[in-house]
C-alpha cells in the first residue's frame, strides 16, 4: 500500500506553521522570494545550476524551520511524468545534434545531447517543485490570496478583477492536497476490490492503462468539491466585489530592503545561470 499513498507526498499546498521569521514576512515579500528562486531555476542552462538553486531553496527551508525531507518528498509524485519527458528526449532526435553517441538501441541512438537535455529538465523540475513547496509551506491560503491582490492591485484600475484572480490562485493551491487525498481514497478502494495498478509489471503501457479508471471518479469528486465550494460561497453572500481585509501586514524598512535584495538577486542570478559554463561541453 505504500505505492498508493499520495497525500503524504503532496507537499504543494500544505502549510507548515513553524513561527519562523520567514513565516512572518508579508505575502508580497514571499512572492518576491518565490520569483527570486524560480526565475534562475527555469533560466539555468547547465543542470548543476538548477541543482544549486534547489540547494539554496533547501537552505531557506532550514531557516524557515521546514524539513528539507518534507520538500524532497514532494518530488515522488512527479517521477512518472519526469520519466516520460526524459524518454521523449531520447526517442525524438534533435536537429543538428552532432554530439557523441553513447549507446545504440536498434534504431535509437542515445547521444550526449539527449542525456544533457534530460538532466537539465529533471534538475529544473526538481528545483521548481522544491521552490513551490517551500512557498506554500511558508504562506497560508489567505496570504497567497492577499499576495496576488497586492501584485495585481495597480492593474485593478484597468478593470482587471484582482481579487477574483487571487481567489482562483488560492483555491488552486488548496485543491492540490485535497485531490491527492481523494485520489488515494479512490485507488485504495479499488485495490481492496481486486484492482491491479500494474505493481507486478514493468510494462509502462500496462501501468498507464491500469491508472486510467482512476481519472473518471477523481474528476467527479473534483467537480463535487467545486460545487460544494460554490454553494458555500453563495450561501455566505460572496459576490466577487471589493472586500476588506481582516489581516494587516506591516512592512518595516528591513523588509523593504529585503524586497529590493530579492529583485536584485533574481536579476543577477538569471544572468549568471544562463551563462554558466559547463565542464562537459556546450551540450551540458
Amino acid at each position: 500500500m505504500k505505492d498508493l499513498e499520495f497525500f503524504r507526498n503532496a507537499t504543494l499546498g500544505q502549510y507548515v506553521d513553524s513561527h519562523s521569521r520567514v513565516h512572518a514576512l508579508a505575502p508580497l515579500t514571499k512572492y518576491l522570494g518565490l520569483f527570486a528562486l524560480a526565475a534562475p531555476a527555469l533560466a539555468s542552462r547547465p543542470a548543476y545550476a538548477a541543482l544549486a538553486v534547489m540547494a539554496l531553496g533547501l537552505l531557506v527551508a532550514l531557516a524557515a524551520k521546514v524539513r528539507p525531507a518534507f520538500l524532497l518528498r514532494g518530488l515522488k509524485p512527479a517521477l512518472p511524468a519526469l520519466a516520460l519527458i526524459m524518454a521523449l528526449q531520447v526517442l525524438l532526435s534533435w536537429p543538428g545534434d552532432e554530439s557523441a553517441v553513447l549507446l545504440r538501441l536498434g534504431p535509437i541512438d542515445v547521444t550526449l545531447a539527449e542525456l544533457a537535455n534530460s538532466a537539465r529538465i529533471a534538475a529544473r523540475l526538481a528545483a521548481l517543485m522544491v521552490t513551490l513547496g517551500l512557498f506554500t509551506a511558508t504562506a497560508s491560503e489567505s496570504q497567497i490570496v492577499h499576495g496576488i491582490e497586492d501584485i495585481l492591485s495597480p492593474l485593478s484600475r484597468l478593470g482587471i478583477p484582482a481579487h477574483r484572480l487571487a481567489l482562483v490562485v488560492g483555491i488552486a493551491f488548496r485543491f492540490i492536497p485535497i485531490l491527492a487525498g481523494e485520489a488515494e481514497l479512490i485507488v485504495k478502494a479499488q485495490a481492496s476490490r481486486g484492482a491491479d495498478f500494474g505493481s507486478g509489471t514493468r510494462n509502462p503501457v500496462r501501468r498507464v492503462k491500469a491508472w486510467l479508471p482512476v481519472l473518471v471518479p477523481l474528476m467527479l469528486r473534483a467537480l463535487e468539491r467545486s460545487e460544494s465550494l460554490v454553494e458555500a460561497m453563495e450561501a455566505r453572500g460572496y459576490s466577487g466585489g471589493l472586500r476588506s481585509r481582516l489581516a494587516s501586514y506591516p512592512v518595516g524598512s528591513g523588509e523593504k530592503a529585503l524586497r529590493a535584495g530579492l529583485v536584485l538577486f533574481a536579476v543577477v542570478s538569471v544572468i549568471l545561470v544562463s551563462r554558466a559554463p559547463s565542464p562537459f561541453g556546450t551540450w551540458l
